[in-house]
């Protein structure tokens, strides 16, 4: 199975219908209900413990753009894996790891 074709309905965050970041416009046009739906959803979790502040929040960093093949989780991700910092520390990490298993 080829999970790179297009099925046609892509979960995105839209330009049109959006309040903030196009996240509840977005998966209501996925989910063929009507954003202020989904907006009193987050609205109730928000009120009742904050969780709809975090889901929002999580969503954007997720759910990529219209007209963008990647999310901005995916760019951040890459563009750290790029860093030789980062794939330094991973190493180092990976090296303790495999000293902790030998040892053990």
């Amino acid at each position: 199975m080829d999970m790179e074709k297009n099925t046609g309905k892509q979960l995105r965050r839209t330009h049109e219908g959006r309040m903030l970041a196009g996240v509840c416009s977005g998966a209501a046009r996925f989910l063929g209900v009507d954003p202020n739906i989904l907006r009193l959803g987050l609205a109730v979790f928000t009120l009742f413990g904050g969780a709809g502040i975090g889901i929002y929040i999580l969503a954007w960093v997720l759910i990529p753009e219209e007209g963008e093949p990647t999310s901005i989780a995916e760019d951040l991700f890459k563009k750290a894996s790029d860093s030789p910092k980062v794939q330094e520390a991973v190493q180092k990490t990976k090296d303790a790891v495999g000293k902790n298993r030998t040892s053990a």
